[in-house]
């Protein structure tokens, strides 16, 4: 009898445990938004809106969109102005609340969704999901990560009309992080991309990170079924080798622990995207 009461003691401890963490989950589910009210879309990822009387620059959080005179600007800046322009609006932070320039960080929704499994109103998810964004995600806000990086895959529109080209080339290796100090290595991060259709030449094409760095081909022809060497760093083009030759005292292009890679013609069509 004494065994049987222990056991039932231990089996009603074992239960409140486990609804206490199933309540905590619960609670850990709602995201805890605040309301803030639209001002202005400054462009495609950055809105001046006012917080509880005050008025602030956010910046949304795991995308980049084009900048001014860039493919996509406009339809980027248009669309987040649809969803937003002059709305009250719900925001949500992650572990970082403001970036480098003090703009404040937010992920963004246009109704109240306090269900963290909900993305229909996730305003920086649908801009990745119709192709007007691109990655950029940078610790520690990493909350959504896996839910970006797969919808990212699966987007089509305006950053990801395909090139006549596109599929035809592929990257061979892709070393973006160098050695040692990055920046005292800058030549050490590289991409070998291939090409494994006809001869092309690739006159004004770019190729571009998910931050502002662009390098732009000139008079480079690229043999059938050949490779070229595209490194961050210093150096005199070659055939096979190419130089970014930027300036300043840290040349380093790619993030080290993730970025993506754009390719496009010079029509600014995708050629290849490469993400890790």
């Amino acid at each position: 009898m004494k065994k049987l009461f222990i056991l039932l003691i231990v089996v009603v401890i074992v239960f409140l445990i486990s609804g206490c963490e199933l309540a905590g989950n619960v609670v850990s589910e709602q995201r805890l938004l605040e309301s803030a009210k639209v001002l202005e879309v400054i462009d495609g990822d950055t809105l001046k809106v006012e917080i509880g009387g005050t008025e602030e620059i956010i910046r949304l959080l795991h995308i980049n969109t084009p900048e001014k005179g860039e493919k996509c600007y406009e339809e980027a800046r248009q669309r987040l102005s649809g969803l937003v322009k002059n709305k009250t609006i719900w925001l949500e932070r992650d572990m970082q609340g403001t970036d480098k320039y003090d703009r404040k960080l937010y992920y963004i929704f246009f109704n109240y969704n306090t269900n963290s499994e909900n993305y229909d109103d996730f305003v920086n998810l649908i801009l990745v999901e119709e192709g007007l964004a691109s990655l950029l995600i940078v610790e520690p806000n990493m909350k959504y990560k896996p839910i970006f990086e797969k919808a990212i895959k699966e987007a089509e529109g305006c950053l990801f009309e395909k090139s006549p080209f596109y599929g035809c080339f592929s990257i061979k290796e892709f070393h973006y992080d160098a050695q040692g100090n990055d920046c005292d290595n800058a030549n050490d991060e590289y991409v070998i991309i291939e090409n494994n259709c006809e001869t092309i030449n690739l006159d004004d094409w770019t190729i571009k990170d998910s931050a502002r760095h662009v390098y732009r081909f000139s008079d480079f022809i690229l043999e059938k079924n050949s490779f070229f060497i595209l490194y961050s760093g210093s150096g005199q083009n070659t055939e096979t080798d190419l130089y970014w030759n930027r300036s300043g005292s840290c040349p380093v292009v790619w993030n080290n622990n993730q970025d993506s890679l754009f390719l496009r013609d010079s029509d600014e069509n995708l050629v290849l995207y490469y993400s890790y």
